[in-house]
């Protein structure tokens, strides 16, 4: 699906759940019902004051009609700093920027790994947030080397993302708490 037919999706979407017709919704932004048309069908794609317009007169984010819910953006208002950790990794994986495979030659030069006729391995160095990030990566391997054995693909990958932000989360939570503590004067 591309961009300009997923906003249009997530556009449609909540018209239809606030029960609007396009022409209502249309109207009350100020511009045509074909207009509106042309954006909900992917044919034409709305610039950033026209999103916002839509998004005023649906009671919802921008956000929510970019990426189809604020879970999905990359910056979002509500603080789910694992959500974010976990869509930089999805995207920097999905755009074929990082990878991750098991058995590290160590000494073995990054551009060697390219002349092997099976990746053995590369070193990612993680500051942070290792093992989740890392059964994230190996997840998203597995899932695109057996996607066409998933009944709901998207539905599958949403899991998995959703379970290494909810960890990542928990991590982030407890070390929280452990500042805090730890700056709490004893009495």
């Amino acid at each position: 699906m591309s961009f300009e037919d997923l906003i249009g999706s997530n556009i449609r979407e909540v018209r239809l759940e606030r029960e609007l017709s396009q022409e209502a919704l249309a109207s009350a932004c100020g511009f045509s019902n074909t207009t509106l048309s042309a954006y909900e069908n992917g044919r034409k794609t709305p610039n950033l004051v026209t999103i916002a317009k839509i998004a005023k007169q649906l009671q919802v984010s921008i956000e929510r009609l970019y990426y189809g819910d604020e879970d999905n953006a990359f910056i979002i208002s509500a603080p789910n700093e694992g959500r974010k950790i976990v869509n930089s990794i999805y995207f920097l994986w999905k755009e074929g920027v990082i990878s991750y495979f098991e058995n590290y030659i160590n000494g073995l030069e990054v551009q060697d790994y390219h002349q092997l006729q099976e990746p053995r391995g590369i070193f990612l160095h993680l500051d942070q947030y290792s093992e989740p990030i890392k059964r994230l990566l190996l997840s998203l391997n597995e899932f695109q080397s057996k996607i066409d054995t998933y009944p709901d693909p998207e539905k599958y990958l949403e899991f998995i993302m959703s379970s290494v932000a909810t960890e990542i989360n928990t991590i982030i939570e407890q070390r929280e708490m452990i500042r805090r503590s730890a700056h709490t004067p004893v009495k």
